[in-house]
Order: structure tokens, then C-alpha cells, then sequence
């Protein structure tokens, strides 16, 4: 979503055509049910609808996009409503990346501890068990 808000956002920015920019966007998407529902929200403009509401048929893409994307149409600043969308959804990553990292360090340091440890005790058990017959 971050990546077809910021791509759609610097291209009307740029003033490349919407039907232009739809197309340069769904083949940048990568991802096939989004590339698809770009494709039949384009041929929706083309007839003459609105993004957003081309972009809603899809049912593929979030409501807040799609009210902002509403909101950017309606006063003619869709450029700068699309790259708030794209901060905020490169925020929520972000946010996601830092908590799971967060929740995979203790069990990194658990998994190497075990492994310290099994290679500390292969070490020291056959010099226990020589110690133990030579005692």
C-alpha cells in the first residue's frame, strides 16, 4: 500500500497523466491482486469515475487510503493526501518490523546460550569422566 501511495503520489505530482500513472503503478505493485484491482480501477477513470471510487470496487485496498484518497480528490490535492498515506503506512512497517525484532531478541539470546552451553558441556564431560577414573 506504501509503495503504490508513494509511486501514484510522486507521479500526479510530476504531472504525468492518472490513466499513465495507474498503468506505471500497477506494473510497479508487485503484487498480482493489486496490480489487477489497479488495472480495473483504471479502466473505471477511464469511463470517467472517480479514483476513489474505482479504486473501492476493488475491495483490495484499506478504507482510511480510500477516504484520503476521496478527501484529495475533492480539493484537488491528491498528490499531497497520497504521500501522507504512503508515510503513514511506511510508519505502520516500520512500527511492525521494531516489535517483532523486539520480540525475536530474547529468543535469539536463549537459542545461543543453548548452544554455548551444549558445546561447554561436550567440552567438559569427557574431562569429568577422565578425571573421575584417574580420582
Amino acid at each position: 500500500m506504501a509503495r503504490f501511495c508513494r509511486t501514484f503520489g510522486s507521479l500526479t505530482r510530476a504531472g504525468v497523466p492518472i490513466l499513465t500513472s495507474l498503468e506505471i503503478v500497477r506494473d510497479t505493485a508487485g503484487n498480482k491482486v493489486i496490480s489487477n484491482a489497479i488495472e480495473a480501477s483504471r479502466e473505471e477513470v477511464q469511463s470517467g469515475g472517480m479514483i476513489s471510487v474505482a479504486i473501492d470496487q476493488s475491495k483490495v485496498f484499506p478504507n482510511m487510503a480510500i477516504q484520503m484518497m476521496m478527501i484529495g480528490e475533492e480539493t484537488g490535492e491528491l498528490d499531497a493526501m497520497l504521500m501522507k498515506v504512503a508515510d503513514f503506512y511506511e510508519d505502520e512497517v516500520e512500527q511492525a518490523v521494531h516489535a517483532m525484532t523486539s520480540m525475536l531478541e530474547p529468543l535469539m539470546i536463549v537459542v545461543i546460550g543453548g548452544m554455548v552451553g551444549s558445546i561447554l558441556l561436550s567440552m567438559y564431560l569427557p574431562m569429568f569422566k577422565v578425571f573421575e577414573t584417574l580420582g
